[in-house]
C-alpha cells in the first residue's frame, strides 16, 4: 500500500511506468494489422501502378510509441504521380458538379486544388481521375480526390477478394462492411487481438508545396511567426473532400518531434500520459467530439514554442503542466491553432461531430486542479492531502479574451504556471517578462471582482 505523504511526483512517474508495461504488446497487435492491410495494398498496387505501399511508415511507428489506445488507424496511401509540374491552388474560379456532389463554399483554409496546367493536359486527359475545365480557367483541370477513393475503393474490394481466394488473408482477418458507405474515406475493420481496429486508407500526394511557404499564411491576427519552418518535402496533400485535398502534417510533425527529448526531458513522456487521462478520463459527451491524440501532438508543438528552455522540461510534473496550460487556453477560446498555418483551427473539423468545448475544459480543469485523483492506479493506492492548483484568480486567468493575441505568449503562461506551482525556472528576461504581463493581467481580473 502506498503512503499518503510519499512524494507526489512519485504519482506521475508511477503512471507513466503502467503505462509503459503494455506499450511493446499493443505495437505488436497493430504491427498485425499492418501486415493484413500490407497484403491487400500489394495487390492493389498490382492491379494499378499509380497507388504505392508505404512499408516504411515511419512517422506512424514513431506514434505507436506514445500513444496508448488505437481505436482507429490510419494507413497512408502515397500517389505516384510522374508529374512535377503539378499545382496546389487555394481557389477556382469555375465550380462544377460532379456525380452529383456540389462544390462545399466557402472553403476552409489548409483545403486545396491540385491543379494540372495546360501544358501538361495532355498526360491526364484520358485519366479517370482528371476533370477537365473550361478553356477560360487559369489551369487544364483538376485531379479530383473523390475520384481517386471511388478507384481506390474499388480496387480494395478487388484486392480483399483476390487475396482471400488465394489464402493471403485468413477467414475473419477484414470486415469489409464499411467500404459500401459513401465518403471522404475508404475504413475496413481489421480483427485485432479481443477488439477489431478501423482502419481509414488515406491516398496521399508526397510532393513540394511551394504554396505553403509562401508569405502570408502565417500572419493570422494574434498568434506568433512559425518558428521552425516545415521543408517542402516533408509536406503531403490527402484527400479532404470530394473536389479538394487538404494539407497533411503527419511527418512535419514527427521530424519536429522525433528527438523532443535529445536532452532528457520529459515532453514526450507528458504526451504519452496524457494520451492515457484522456482515454480514460476525458470523454465527451455523446454524439459530441472529444480531444484526439494528433491534437495533443499539437498543443505539445506549441507548449515546446513557448518553453525553449530545457530546464522548463526537467521533471515530469512541470512538463505534463506546461502541456495543461496551453491546452486550457486553446479550449477556453476554443481555438487550436495549427502549429504550421495557423489559421486552421485543429477543433474544427470537416464530417465531425461537433466539439465538447464545456466539458473538455471543465474535465481538463479537473485534472490541473488534483491530478492525483487520475493517477491513481489501484484504490490501494492512498491518495494523498489534496493540494488544490486552482483558485478564482486561476479561473478568471485562464478566461480572459484575447483578440489581439496579448495573451499567446511565453510570460502569460508562465503566470499561470507560477500560479500553479510548477514553475521553477531562474531566467532573469523571463522572470521579467512575467512580472510585466502580470501586473496588466491582474488589473484586468481584479476588474471582474476578484482579488490577486
Amino acid at each position: 500500500m502506498w503512503s499518503s505523504n510519499r512524494d507526489r511526483l512519485g504519482w506521475y512517474q508511477r503512471y507513466l511506468l503502467g503505462i509503459k508495461a503494455h506499450q511493446d504488446m499493443k505495437i505488436i497487435e497493430i504491427q498485425k494489422c499492418e501486415d493484413v492491410l500490407f497484403t491487400i495494398l500489394d495487390r492493389v498496387q498490382q492491379q494499378d501502378f499509380r497507388f504505392l505501399v508505404d512499408y516504411s511508415r515511419d512517422h506512424a511507428c514513431f506514434d505507436y510509441t506514445l500513444r496508448t489506445e488505437f481505436d482507429e488507424l490510419d494507413m497512408e496511401v502515397p500517389l505516384w504521380f510522374n508529374d512535377l509540374s503539378l499545382r496546389v491552388e487555394e481557389s477556382c474560379d469555375t465550380h462544377y458538379t460532379l456525380d452529383g456532389i456540389i462544390h462545399q463554399t466557402p472553403p476552409k483554409k489548409g483545403s486545396v486544388y491540385l491543379a494540372v496546367p495546360k501544358e501538361g493536359e495532355s498526360r491526364w486527359s484520358g485519366s479517370d481521375i482528371f476533370h477537365p475545365l473550361p478553356e477560360s480557367s487559369q489551369c487544364s483541370g483538376h485531379l479530383v480526390p473523390g475520384r481517386v477513393i471511388n478507384v481506390l475503393k474499388e480496387l480494395v474490394k478487388g484486392a480483399i477478394v483476390y487475396c482471400e481466394q488465394n489464402c493471403l488473408l485468413s477467414p475473419g482477418d477484414v470486415n469489409a462492411s464499411l467500404l459500401n458507405f459513401d465518403g471522404p474515406r475508404i475504413t475496413l475493420v481489421v480483427r485485432n487481438g479481443t477488439k477489431p481496429l478501423r482502419v481509414n486508407i488515406v491516398p496521399v500526394v508526397r510532393r513540394a508545396i511551394e504554396k505553403f511557404l509562401e508569405d502570408g499564411n502565417q500572419n493570422e491576427k494574434g498568434f506568433p511567426e512559425r518558428t521552425k519552418p516545415a521543408t517542402p518535402e516533408e509536406i503531403d496533400v490527402s484527400n479532404g473532400t470530394y473536389y479538394r485535398w487538404r494539407f497533411s502534417f503527419e511527418r512535419p510533425v514527427w521530424k519536429l518531434l522525433e528527438n523532443a527529448d535529445a536532452d532528457r526531458g520529459h515532453r514526450l513522456d507528458s504526451l504519452c500520459l496524457l494520451d492515457r487521462i484522456k482515454t480514460d478520463h476525458w470523454l465527451p459527451e455523446k454524439h459530441k467530439r472529444g480531444l484526439t491524440f494528433k491534437q495533443l501532438q499539437m498543443v505539445l508543438l506549441w507548449a515546446m514554442r513557448f518553453f525553449p528552455a530545457p530546464e522548463d522540461w526537467v521533471d515530469l510534473e512541470a512538463s505534463v503542466y506546461r502541456m495543461l496550460v496551453v491546452l486550457l487556453r486553446c479550449l477556453a477560446l476554443r481555438n487550436l491553432p495549427n502549429y504550421f498555418i495557423h489559421e486552421i483551427n485543429l477543433f474544427h473539423e470537416d464530417y465531425q461531430p461537433v466539439f465538447d468545448f464545456q466539458t473538455m475544459y471543465n474535465k481538463v480543469e479537473e485534472f490541473a486542479d488534483n491530478p492525483e485523483k487520475f493517477l491513481q492506479i489501484h484504490v490501494t493506492h492512498l491518495l494523498p492531502r489534496q493540494r488544490r492548483h486552482l483558485d478564482r484568480y486561476v479561473k478568471l486567468l485562464l478566461q480572459i479574451e484575447d483578440g489581439e493575441g496579448l495573451y499567446w505568449n511565453t510570460a502569460y503562461f508562465d503566470i499561470i504556471l507560477n500560479k500553479f506551482q510548477v514553475y521553477h525556472v531562474q531566467d532573469a528576461e523571463r522572470i521579467g517578462a512575467m512580472q510585466l504581463i502580470w501586473s496588466k493581467t491582474t488589473k484586468l481580473v481584479t476588474d471582474e471582482g476578484c482579488s490577486s
